[in-house]
């Protein structure tokens, strides 16, 4: 790749994007946190209510992870 620019330096044109001086300020906690939050905590407590762990060998639950979509 660098030597395409280099052999192709003098004719390199570069295009300005439009809106790049308006931004959304970056955030810790970004306003999607809480949903995902919520989701990850209700996916957790589905699988601890339907699936029962001691009960299940490694290959089947395995399985059985790989299949949730």
């Amino acid at each position: 790749v660098l030597e395409v620019v280099r052999s192709n330096y003098d004719t390199l044109t570069l295009k300005l994007q439009d809106g790049l001086d308006q931004f959304e300020r970056y955030s810790e906690q970004p306003k999607e946190a809480a949903f995902f939050k919520e989701l990850v905590r209700s996916i957790s407590l589905n699988v601890r209510k339907n699936v029962s762990l001691n009960t299940l060998s490694q290959d089947v639950l395995l399985k059985e992870f790989s299949t949730i979509s």
